[in-house]
């Protein structure tokens, strides 16, 4: 029994752990530099001053390059997608190669804890204005011309 109880304990102290470090960024958070590489294997370092622009899924990511391969990305963008759930395999052989077709930079976030702590919104492209090294801003779009006015 003491066992058991043991157990229990532990579990709930190790999801306590998860969960405090995986809470989301939120608006007067302190971001700290990240580190990402982009899809032509280019180190980046996300902007601490500016938008970062966040997809999630094919849909969302396609929005977001249909839009900057028509439009300059400004320096103080960055597009990162979150290929956490991606299999390795796919991504390698499918994904990327595709990915590569582009000239702008799309930061390849990897890290599936990080990820989680980025607001998300389902079906949506999160955009996180930054200022200072602080979040200012967190706004979701759903199309190219949400995408463009929130750009303006």
């Amino acid at each position: 029994m003491i066992g058991r109880g043991m157990r229990i304990l532990f579990i709930l102290a190790l999801a306590l752990v998860v969960f405090a470090a995986a809470q989301m960024l939120q608006v007067g958070d302190s971001v700290k530099p990240v580190k990402l590489k982009s899809q032509h294997d280019k180190q980046y370092t996300l902007v601490e001053d500016g938008m970062w622009i966040i997809t999630w899924d094919k849909k969302t990511t396609g929005i977001a390059n249909k839009y900057f391969e028509k439009n300059h990305m400004p320096k103080n963008v960055n597009l990162l997608v979150d290929v956490s759930q991606v299999p390795s395999g796919i991504f390698n052989l499918f994904v990327l190669p595709n990915m590569r077709y582009y000239t702008h930079a799309i930061l390849l976030s990897y890290d599936e804890l990080y990820n989680v702590t980025l607001p998300y919104k389902e079906n949506s492209i999160t955009l996180i204005s930054v200022k200072d090294k602080n979040i200012d801003s967190i706004s979701f779009v759903k199309s190219e011309k949400e995408l463009k006015e929130a750009l303006k």
